[in-house]
């Protein structure tokens, strides 16, 4: 081979070489972006999905809020209730106590013959509300309670915000009840005694209207979806008194059904589900569907001390059956068929239900829960001489005049 071409190809070689040497660096560098941004695509990835997992959750558990002013009613409700209290026993100025029930997420509620105090889990007193009633019955719903005066004109819902709604209203207020919708029901009297039946959705404005015919309205429920309103009224037949009661649709002001209780005392109406009505009566309980078909009943073999639902749909009896001082709490589910009783011994005060533990409160200043279903009980004693109960899990909240004591409770 000629000097000439070898020069020549060690030249090729050398170009080539150093074009490969310029060339790895580059690579390398082009390869770290790579990883660099495979690292970051990734990161932006898992930020994305966890953000739209957030939002998700969000909607879900905020679902019956998904309107503008739903939505800002219910946000300023859960900055109302931040703020940190000085923990319990809670002091208050000791009016009358008319009722302590739990509220919301945790909250208790006090309502006295002057006020009404909403308490979140630390005793802060997120809201205290004047109210001038002479008569006043709270009504509360998963997120709003019904306020009104009884045989006067004024009713107001309210939240952990304060007043939210009021309603113009110039006659007197027999009964109301109101949905976890949002949705209320009024029923009133005027001085003519014609009584209405009146059904305003969440903004307050009248849906719907019913004008009764014969006999007395004594109370009034709503379905926790709104759709259904049935009304409890007082005849006598025969001499003797009945009790009749109306369903309606709430969309179309149409009765749905009717059903007739004779020789029986009224103690309270109340949706199980979003169709099924339980009917409490001195001597039996029923269960009605949507038309006021019956479904099941019951009769009563003893006076009741307390019949109530609770909100999980089950039905609580507290009698005495040899009217002896002991007492039993027996406890239906929508079929009636008895998921749960207990014999107690002593004088009963008060029960309450959360719907799966209940609350048993007796004049020996000492408090007991039990779960529904369960065999276990647990019991504390208590410092004041409370009038109501209330349960979360073992933790017990008692009401006197003047105080609320939270005590927890152990196994007995």
């Amino acid at each position: 081979m000629k000097a000439e071409n070898k020069f020549k190809l060690r030249v090729s070689k050398k170009k080539l070489l150093d074009k490969i040497e310029n060339q790895t660096p580059a690579s390398e560098t082009k390869m770290n972006r790579s990883k660099r941004a495979n690292r970051f695509g990734w990161f932006g990835k898992g930020f994305l999905i966890a953000v739209f997992s957030l939002l998700l959750l969000f909607l879900i558990f905020n679902i019956n809020y998904l309107t503008p002013s739903k939505m800002k009613e219910h946000m300023k409700a859960v900055f109302a209730d931040f703020g940190h209290g000085e923990g319990f026993p809670y002091h208050f100025s000791s009016d009358d106590i008319i009722d302590f029930f739990a509220f919301s997420s945790g909250d208790k509620v006090i309502l006295t013959n002057n006020d009404l105090i909403i308490l979140n889990g630390s005793a802060n007193e997120v809201l205290h509300y004047k109210h001038s009633m002479s008569n006043p019955i709270a009504k509360p719903s998963r997120d709003r309670i019904l306020l009104f005066d009884q045989g006067s004109t004024k009713a107001i819902i309210l939240n952990q915000s304060g007043q939210v709604l009021s309603f113009p209203n110039e006659n007197k207020i027999l009964c109301a009840d109101i949905s976890d919708s949002g949705k209320s029901v009024i029923v009133t009297r005027d001085d003519s005694q014609k009584e209405v039946l009146s059904v305003y959705n969440f903004s307050g404005k009248k849906m719907m209207e019913w004008e009764k015919g014969e006999g007395y309205i004594i109370d009034c429920t709503i379905s926790a979806n709104g759709n259904f309103v049935a009304l409890g009224i007082v005849d006598t037949e025969n001499a003797m008194q009945t009790v009749n009661v109306f369903t309606f649709s709430v969309s179309n002001a149409k009765q749905k059904g009717h059903m007739q209780f004779k020789s029986s005392y009224l103690y309270d109406l109340d949706f199980l589900t979003t169709n099924d009505l339980a009917v409490l009566c001195n001597n039996k309980i029923s269960v009605l569907n949507a038309k006021c078909e019956l479904k099941s009943d019951l009769e009563l073999s003893a006076d009741s001390k307390q019949l109530f639902t609770d909100k999980k749909g089950h039905i609580i009896n507290v009698y005495s059956l040899y009217n002896n001082g002991n007492y039993t709490i027996d406890v239906y589910n929508t079929s009636l068929k008895k998921i749960y009783s207990k014999d107690s011994e002593g004088e009963i005060v008060k029960v309450s239900s959360d719907g799966s533990s209940l609350a048993t409160l007796f004049t020996n200043k000492t408090a007991q829960v039990n779960k529904i279903g369960g065999n276990v009980t647990f019991t504390c004693k208590l410092d004041i001489d409370p009038m109501f109960i209330l349960s979360n899990n073992k933790t017990v909240f008692v009401c006197s005049n003047g105080t609320v004591e939270k005590v927890k409770a152990t196994r007995k």
